[in-house]
């Protein structure tokens, strides 16, 4: 990608007359190194009639959320894990988390991933960086909105199978050095606002499930985004991975016949270039 289109920004032009919006990469993390731009991003925001998260944050239901990633009914983590690898991620997220991986034996190996990632992380802010920015829009009254229902993004998780989740676990417990330091890389690519290199992350850590978590999702996002875009203008938040790329958000807009633009993050008063 040329240096031009490093960017995490892009504004979103329809042919109707209707004030641009734009399409920001987040990370769900509350890392502060992911916040760089969070002042730019707000200015953006004020100027918009709404704000989209990849869901509302309004409509999370969380207790049923909570119950979505419990194992099946008589099964727990010891059932699913082999004695070895329940003993490594039992000394891998003791250490990380602070309690017994016994704690969370009900749980599905998916949440036990995602928290041991969330841990490898700075928690320095108090929420993710796209709920923060939904938070910021809701006080300043724009119109909040989610580009896939609470329902929709239950309905992709209980496709992930739980012997896919077993499999991830155990790979990461295996690997963990290395899944550290492409955590670390993840994070790096982020702060260069390098969204083809996030893409490659995203696609390669979806492994067999590219279509369900990645290019399905892209498409049903950018359709929604298009329409949004052309009845208002609109601030949307979604994750970085699925901007870029052939399959990604950003070409798939253009498809759509929207014009979009990269606002540069760091030359502000710098023209916005078209995307090709």
């Amino acid at each position: 990608m040329k240096k031009k289109k490093k960017t995490l920004l892009w504004k979103v032009e329809s042919e109707k007359d209707v004030a641009p919006s734009y399409v920001f990469g987040t990370m769900h993390v509350r890392d502060r190194r992911a916040f760089k731009y969070k002042e730019l991003v707000e200015s953006k925001i004020l100027k918009c009639e709404a704000f989209a998260a990849e869901m509302n944050f309004e409509e999370v239901d969380h207790l049923f959320m909570a119950d979505s990633m419990d194992l099946p009914e008589n099964q727990t983590l010891s059932d699913v894990l082999k004695p070895k690898s329940y003993a490594k991620v039992d000394q891998i997220f003791n250490k990380l988390v602070g309690v017994p991986l016994s704690h969370f034996e009900k749980s599905q190996p998916l949440l036990i991933s995602n928290i041991i990632t969330e841990r490898l992380l700075s928690s320095d802010m108090p929420l993710s960086l796209d709920a923060t920015l939904h938070q910021f829009a809701a006080q300043n009254e724009k119109i909040t909105l989610g580009i896939e229902s609470f329902e929709e993004q239950i309905e992709i998780l209980s496709k992930i199978s739980l012997d896919f989740q077993v499999k991830s676990l155990n790979w990461m417990a295996k690997n963990f050095k290395q899944f550290k330091k492409q955590l670390m890389k993840m994070t790096a690519d982020y702060e260069a606002s390098d969204i083809q290199k996030l893409f490659r992350s995203a696609k390669k850590n979806s492994k067999g499930l590219r279509k369900i978590l990645l290019y399905d999702r892209n498409k049903i996002m950018a359709k929604r985004i298009a329409e949004m875009a052309r009845e208002q203008s609109i601030f949307v938040a979604i994750g970085a991975g699925h901007l870029g790329g052939l399959k990604g958000v950003l070409r798939l807009l253009k498809k759509e016949g929207l014009k979009i633009r990269p606002v540069l993050l760091k030359e502000l008063n710098s023209p916005d270039l078209s995307f090709k």
